[in-house]
């Protein structure tokens, strides 16, 4: 059944093979739907919120007001103890550690509360549709900032920003700025741990079997060349796969295809983020099918059970002994230092793994993904200037630093969108790759690979699913070119196809001239 507060009608598709519903609900003029597949939850994780009723709110609340301007509201604000709900990614182990300090500058408590994704988005919408949260402090995916802003869930903060100058907008990569907490002109959060993606590879295993070291401009054939030549050889007594993918539907799958079709050119949509906006689906182009066919053969060259691994599942396998190389987000680069997420125990590859370059086409540029959580404040938030001292700080080149070095499982911790953070001395001692994240956040544009656009959920879940048809065997041009149906009836349910509301042309050069009008 579709989810809904109001009798709304109820679409059905059967392309998939399973009964595919989705609900058309309208609020206010703005029209929003939850898909439904009916097979093992597949819109689970991300695609909650997609599924919940969507509504459009108004908040009562005023930036600096808090929504009472009595001296009694002012006093509850100032000795009130901040709820921040974070995503349980790696970051929140740094986090956790070094909140005191914030209190200690402050004086401002602060009570952490961690889910796992799929929670973290239900729980989320649940409480924005209902407006009943005591929440402070969210941490927000890339891809959910569309939907977020506008529903009115969360505030714009350009109007805070503005106020402190300690925010120094400046010292941060702008097309972090872009692709992570930008939508519409609006800075709708700050960053805390941008991701780009980028390859790590066993030097060790390279050498062994003569294969050239990957170098600036190597291509994806390149890239997928060498892991042929890796798998099923033995190096030091161990059999090894070419790489590694992630196969498991319905959304961590998209998370790696997407890195690699962006790569190729490809493109969700006939044009957008640029305006205006056209929504048109292009996910059957010759570049989109090249890539998918390449993730299929990827997939050939890596352990069968990658068919079902997700995130950490992937990226931790890296850290066994047993891949030759793989692309992923960067905070794997640290992350496989242990042996199992987080353990502490150092893993077999220390030493013997090198951070590369993303492959690209031929002459043109890599088109790397960027993601990432930021810290918005929801449009709920009693207090929303108590809840901007806590995102700022966050922010902060001191905070992010001391994220850095905290060492209960070792360092693990070099998520940063500041150059203070990835050009200090001291940082690039501990990670050494730091000069290449830079360059690789410079270069990335999460709005092309994974368009957070208002109901790119429901679109993820969509397509996670077809891509998994794909390993398994299914026709690469047939698959894709029922994937573009169903995602023009998704965007026609919600009267986003064809588009006629507002575009807004968000480009890079758009965020620098936002970042200078707010500095």
């Amino acid at each position: 059944m579709c989810n809904s507060l109001v009798s709304t009608p109820r679409i059905c598709l059967s392309t998939l093979g399973v009964a595919n519903c989705f609900c058309v609900i309208n609020y206010g003029g703005e029209m929003n739907i939850g898909l439904n597949l009916t097979k093992e939850g597949l819109l689970r994780r991300k695609s909650v919120a997609a599924s919940t009723a969507l509504v459009f709110l108004t908040s009562s609340v005023l930036i600096g007001v808090g929504g009472n301007s009595s001296a009694q509201a002012a006093a509850d604000c100032a000795n009130k103890t901040l709820q921040l709900l974070s995503v349980g990614d790696p970051f929140e182990y740094a986090l956790k550690e070094v909140l005191p300090q914030f209190t200690a500058e402050t004086g401002i408590k602060v009570n952490l509360e961690s889910l796992d994704n799929q929670t973290l988005s239900s729980r989320l919408a649940t409480a924005f549709v209902t407006k009943k949260s005591d929440l402070d402090v969210v941490t927000v995916d890339n891809i959910w900032v569309g939907q977020y802003y506008d529903n009115g869930w969360i505030l714009s903060l350009n109007d805070l920003i503005k106020a402190n100058k300690d925010v120094d907008l400046k010292d941060m990569v702008p097309g972090v700025l872009y692709s992570i907490s930008e939508w519409r002109g609006q800075f709708v959060g700050l960053p805390m741990a941008p991701y780009a993606q980028g390859v790590m590879y066993r030097t060790d295993v390279y050498k062994s079997l003569g294969i050239k070291t990957p170098a600036a401009g190597w291509t994806w054939d390149e890239y997928l060349a060498n892991a042929r030549k890796i798998n099923g050889k033995t190096v030091n007594g161990k059999k090894m796969y070419g790489t590694v993918i992630v196969g498991k539907q319905p959304v961590p799958i998209v998370h790696m295809y997407t890195q690699l079709m962006a790569g190729q050119g490809a493109r969700w949509f006939k044009k957008f983020p640029e305006a205006p906006w056209d929504f048109t689906p292009t996910l059957a182009s010759k570049q989109n099918i090249r890539a998918a066919t390449m993730y299929r053969d990827l997939y050939k060259v890596s352990p069968k059970e990658a068919i079902s691994f997700d995130w950490f599942a992937a990226g931790m396998r890296f850290a066994d002994g047993d891949i030759g190389q793989m692309y992923w987000w960067t905070p794997y680069f640290y992350l496989v230092q242990n042996k199992g997420y987080m353990s502490g125990k150092p893993s077999p590859i220390v030493g013997k793994y090198a951070i590369a370059d993303l492959p690209s086409e031929k002459g043109k540029p890599a088109n790397i993904s960027t993601g990432g959580w930021q810290l918005s404040i929801p449009s709920t938030a009693e207090c929303p200037e108590e809840s901007f001292k806590l995102v700022k700080w966050v922010n902060s080149a001191k905070a992010q630093k001391a994220m850095a070095k905290v060492d209960k499982y070792g360092t693990q911790f070099s998520d940063f969108g500041r150059y203070s953070n990835l050009r200090d001395p001291e940082l690039v001692k501990m990670y050494p790759y730091l000069p290449k994240l830079e360059k690789m956040l410079e270069a990335g544009n999460g709005k092309v690979s994974r368009p957070g656009m208002q109901i790119y959920p429901a679109l993820e879940g969509v397509y996670g699913l077809q891509l998994n048809k794909i390993l398994l065997g299914a026709d690469v041009k047939k698959t894709l070119t029922e994937t573009n149906s169903l995602f023009s009836n998704l965007l026609g349910g919600n009267m986003l196809l064809p588009y006629k509301g507002k575009s807004y042309d968000d480009t890079l050069q758009a965020t620098k001239d936002l970042i200078a009008s707010l500095s």
